[in-house]
């Protein structure tokens, strides 16, 4: 896939936001179409109606209560991040990384609420390749967070950015930190990460916030923060660049871990390929606004699904199965959302011609 060269995960190229430095955690690891389509959010009695605040304050207030503090503690070590409520029994959403040791999960994993409740998690499930993972305590009657439509979403919204950056104590009331911003882009790519459909924000974030919710006026979450952009000029870390796993991921991983426990990706076999955008569209003869995915050259892998079922580098993928696809992200979501072995619908353009292909489609999990 072509992807933005400013992206994170390694060492070397970025900045994951899990740890702290306080006190009371271990040492911290770092460098670590339609609506039906697309699916609605989850929702509880207890979840906090969308609305538009009078303020700031107002939207803080509104939803801190929401926002949880995550210590994880291994063997050796360990540390603070942070995450939210999806489900008012008690469901929570945070990044893997937060809870990760090596291929397994933290000895120990603590929940504290806002009003200073603590309980022990356990793990759901999770799922790597999003840096997700969905927590469970023994709770009810919580407030929960709705989960934003990234169509819905617009570059230039107001966001803030809520968590436990470097687990900073000793404010008035709870521990929480908030920081405000908006949204810079939609749709990026964390590279080493493997992420499609980020959301870009210049909201403030660092350590501690990772598993955090970014949230928008109207108190949905648009994205779950996860790293930093590295200056790959410096070295150090770019100001005002900080990604977030976009929210239909979220909702799309979160959906199938409660469902299943864990996450299978549908594998249809492309690479290299993005966006297509409207000179594209102008060259291929098809409207400017068709949007899907644009396979350059190299983009079928020989002997896989898309190439075994016809598809070519140059056609440009609209639709897979009952999702509409209008860009990488939406690309991902339709992966998670069918099963290997399932046999779906692939409509194409190859040039101004429309076609439809039926793709078995393979397990992301096999080499």
């Amino acid at each position: 896939m072509r992807i933005p060269s400013l992206f994170i995960g390694a060492a070397a190229a970025g900045v994951l936001l899990f740890g702290a430095c306080s006190g009371r955690g271990g040492g911290a690891p770092s460098a670590s179409p339609d609506a039906a389509e697309t699916g609605t959010p989850p929702t509880t009695a207890a979840s906090l109606p969308a609305q538009e605040p009078a303020s700031l304050a107002d939207l803080v207030e509104r939803v801190a209560p929401a926002v949880v503090r995550i210590e994880a503690q291994a063997t050796f070590g360990g540390g603070v991040g942070s995450g939210f409520v999806i489900d008012g029994d008690g469901y929570i959403i945070t990044n893997n990384h937060v809870i990760a040791v090596g291929n397994g999960v933290a000895r120990s994993i603590s929940v504290t609420l806002s009003d200073g409740s603590v309980y022990q998690a356990e793990v759901v499930g999770r799922d790597p390749r999003s840096d997700l993972a969905v927590l469970k305590i023994e709770a009810t009657g919580l407030p929960a967070l709705p989960l934003a439509r990234l169509d819905d979403v617009r570059v230039g919204d107001a966001v803030i950015a809520i968590g436990y950056p470097l687990d900073l104590d000793r404010g008035e009331g709870a521990g929480f930190t908030v920081t405000h911003g908006i949204v810079s882009q939609k749709n990026r790519a964390i590279q080493e990460l493997g992420i499609l459909g980020a959301v870009q924000t210049d909201a403030p974030i660092n350590h501690g916030n990772s598993g955090g919710p970014l949230v928008n006026m109207k108190g949905e979450v648009v994205g779950v923060n996860t790293s930093l952009a590295a200056d790959q000029t410096t070295g150090g870390i770019a100001q005002g660049i900080g990604f977030a796993v976009g929210s239909d991921t979220v909702r799309a991983v979160y959906e199938e871990i409660r469902e299943k426990g864990e996450v299978r990706r549908a594998l249809l076999g492309i690479q290299n390929f993005e966006a297509l955008r409207p000179a594209r569209a102008r060259e291929l003869g098809i409207a400017e606004d068709t949007g899907g995915v644009y396979l350059n050259s190299g983009g079928v892998v020989p002997g896989g699904p898309a190439a075994r079922a016809g598809i070519r580098d140059g056609d440009v993928i609209v639709r897979i199965g009952d999702y509409r696809i209008r860009n990488e992200s939406e690309l991902a979501v339709a992966m998670i959302r069918y099963d290997p072995g399932d046999t779906v619908e692939v409509e194409l353009f190859r040039g101004s011609e429309r076609l439809t292909v039926r793709v078995t489609l393979g397990d992301a999990r096999t080499p």
